[in-house]
């Protein structure tokens, strides 16, 4: 998950600035700087709540219920009762 997180750190730091640059000589509007830190990290935030999501969603898959039949020595061994 950490890696997920770095990677859109980058992505959106790249992402973000070259938009700016872009609005910039095609337009004439200059976005602040404080605005783009804020979008980056409002960015990061999202992608690291969906990966942690996902994260849960994978691991809630894995398990297995309470009431399921186990394939372990004991109840091999317990014989008929």
């Amino acid at each position: 998950m950490k890696k997920t997180i770095l990677l859109t750190l980058l992505v959106a730091t790249i992402v973000i600035n070259l938009a700016a640059w872009g609005v910039d000589y095609y337009s004439s509007v200059y976005i602040a700087l404080p605005f783009r830190i804020a979008l980056i990290l409002g960015i990061t935030a999202i992608a690291a709540i969906f990966s942690g999501a996902a994260a849960l969603v994978n691991a809630a898959e894995q398990e297995t219920p309470a009431n399921a039949p186990r394939d372990d020595a004991k109840q091999k061994d317990a014989g008929p009762e």
